[in-house]
């Protein structure tokens, strides 16, 4: 069971991670269908997990992480990235385990976190990089409002090639007015 809630929306809740979410983290982490779309090149041990949690829940190190509840229980993870940078900017990741694909919990998460980041955090501006290959994620920042800013050509390379990477961004004026 994910750690008290901090912010809820009207499906999903965006808990605090706790240490009962390294097992569900890691194990969704590791699924081929996430790690695959994420970009992590290597199986993460629940070691590794732990002191990932470790590291960000003891260290102010620009980062805000959040698991994705629904009715209790874990689905997925997002966070942000560079909450502290001087420039205003900050970038959201996130996945959802497979088995709750398509039932709008990501889009909603995303949305939560992207007013967190301008309420709370003073972001001018939120970025998601999203792989060419993986048309449902760049299809929640397009319903979010988030702008095509460009593409990285052969920025990744995963399973034996080198992929696209989309940037998407939405400014906090562009953000309001939606």
């Amino acid at each position: 069971m994910p750690g008290p809630t901090f912010i809820s929306g009207d499906s999903v809740d965006l808990c605090a991670v706790d240490e009962e979410d390294v097992e569900f983290l890691q194990r969704t982490v590791n699924s081929p269908a996430v790690w695959s779309n994420i970009g992590a090149r290597k199986p993460l041990t629940e070691k590794q997990e732990r002191e990932w949690y470790e590291e960000r829940a003891s260290a102010d190190n620009g980062s805000v992480d959040f698991v994705i509840a629904v009715d209790g229980d874990a689905v997925g993870s997002v966070g942000l990235e560079g909450v502290d940078d001087p420039n205003g900017s900050v970038e959201i990741g996130i996945f959802v385990a497979e088995e709750h694909w398509g039932e709008g919990y990501g889009t909603e998460a995303a949305e939560l976190v992207t007013d967190y980041a301008f309420d709370q955090h003073r972001r001018h501006r939120v970025v998601a990089r999203v792989f060419e290959f993986n048309d449902a994620s760049a299809a929640v920042w397009e319903k979010l409002g988030f702008e095509l800013e460009g593409t990285h050509r052969d920025e990744m390379y995963l399973d034996g090639d080198y992929h696209d990477v989309r940037y998407y961004g939405v400014l906090e004026d562009e953000w309001r007015a939606e």
